[in-house]
């Protein structure tokens, strides 16, 4: 549990003593770690030997801190200045689900934060924390009566978010070996590419999602209780559908903003998010359609690995009408989504972009579990290039050469659809198992 207080008083901060523990300052100076005098406990020793705790050695906590705070702003593509100090200040663990307390104080017209950590502590609860952390300092940049709270389903979001995309380097373990003076904790990872929102995804299929409004005012069971894990499962997803909308990561920076100047994240959800969601109906309606996606597949009709490897492929091409000669009838043929991007004008770019996008929202509800991570980095990448183009304008007529703007954006695109087709190139699946040997009914294809 994570709880959180505001304290208001003028002049400037205590200034705290050079603790027994020791004191770090991050690279930035945002972050002042503070450690324990004494970590030799009897709950020490016994969580010293779990993987998932972590001690409070300030060198390290100032660099996860800053670590966190570097992928935070990369996910809400935030490049703001930072203006509120966070002081972590650790104690001796008395539980090993001991509560985080965060403080908020205001000093000399601004607010500066101070983080109680119990050391050790569990490295998913020590990034919560810090998310919370962060997300606090960052909506209070402009308050002054009130220092802004988040709502739980952001900060546990976000939280979730990140260590299921960068949590092995967001929290550095403690360094082991001495080689050559310096101090260094080896670190391997191996393995094939995995979609960050896979548990999740398994959570929503055993248990009941949760609705808009029990995302919006959770209970004690949901925070820290038995059905902490599910929340955050649905908040996770809420959070990476949210990001994935047009705009998504400025409109949830402008909510931050508004949190400044709004007694409540409603208000500011709604200011960020218009005209995308103008009411809280309009919220429900779209999160009701994310988790068809999600849950309302039925596993028991859905295609092999390579039928929905095949029925992808098929979904990527646009269909097209070719003419050998001039006096021949057309026959029909398809072309690449690099074609369609490079050599098409806007206008008809459009209306094949969008053909697709529904192509793709059709086969997700029948592909392999292996392949709907793919469908959906496919689904987002044609849709922000689509809300971006558009926001370019067409090409003046008789214009042959889209602007420098525009064709910045086709290069920017055509990368990432390189690294999403040789992902898809890895999940081929062996030629024994060709989609032909049990290709679906007709009726069934998402053409």
């Amino acid at each position: 549990m994570l709880l959180s207080a505001a304290l208001v008083r003028g002049g400037t901060p205590d200034p705290l003593l050079q603790p027994p523990g020791g004191v770090a300052r991050s690279a930035s100076g945002q972050f002042i770690a503070y450690g324990v005098a004494n970590r030799d406990t009897p709950l020490a020793r016994q969580l010293a030997g779990e993987e998932n705790f972590l001690p409070l050695e300030p060198a390290l906590v100032v660099v996860a801190c800053e670590r966190i705070k570097q992928a935070l702003a990369t996910a809400l593509h935030d490049r703001t200045p930072w203006q509120g100090k966070i002081f972590l200040v650790a104690h001796p663990a008395r539980t090993a689900e001991e509560a985080v307390t965060l403080v908020a104080e205001r000093i000399r017209g601004g607010w500066q934060y101070r983080l109680e950590l119990p050391d050790p502590i569990e490295r998913t609860r020590l990034a919560r924390a810090l998310v919370h952390a962060l997300l606090r300092e960052r909506a209070g940049r402009g308050a002054r009566e009130h220092a802004p709270d988040v709502p739980a389903w952001l900060a546990e979001g976000l939280t979730e978010h990140l260590m299921q995309t960068r949590g092995m380097e967001l929290l550095p373990p403690a360094p082991r070996w001495q080689v050559g003076g310096l101090t260094l904790t080896p670190l391997n990872v191996s393995g094939r590419w995995r979609d960050p929102l896979d548990e999740a995804r398994r959570r929503l299929r055993e248990q009941p999602p949760s609705t808009f409004e029990e995302l919006s005012w959770p209970g004690s069971e949901q925070l820290e209780g038995p059905d902490a894990a599910a929340f955050r499962a649905n908040a996770q997803v809420f959070v990476t559908e949210l990001l994935r909308l047009p705009e998504g990561p400025a409109r949830l920076n402008a909510m931050l903003d508004q949190l400044a100047v709004c007694y409540n994240w409603q208000t500011a959800f709604f200011r960020a998010f218009d005209p995308l969601f103008q009411r809280p109906i309009d919220v429900e309606k779209w999160w009701a359609l994310q988790i068809t996606h999600y849950t309302g597949r039925d596993l028991t009709r859905t295609w092999s690995l390579p039928v929905s490897w095949a029925r992808l492929e098929e979904a990527l091409r646009v269909p097209v009408e070719v003419r050998r000669r001039r006096e021949e009838l057309p026959v029909a043929a398809t072309v690449p989504l690099s074609t369609v991007l490079r050599e098409w004008p806007f206008a008809r770019q459009e209306t094949a972009l969008r053909e697709r996008l529904r192509a793709l929202d059709l086969l997700r509800l029948r592909v392999a579990q292996e392949l709907v991570g793919l469908v959906d980095e496919y689904r987002r990448l044609l849709a922000l290039y689509l809300d971006r183009r558009a926001r370019l304008g067409l090409d003046a007529p008789g214009v042959t050469r889209p602007s420098l703007d525009a064709r910045l954006l086709v290069r920017e695109t055509l990368q990432r659809l390189d690294e999403l087709e040789a992902m898809r190139e890895r999940l081929r699946p062996l030629p024994e198992g060709r989609a032909g040997t049990n290709a679906p009914p007709a009726e069934a294809s998402p053409r």
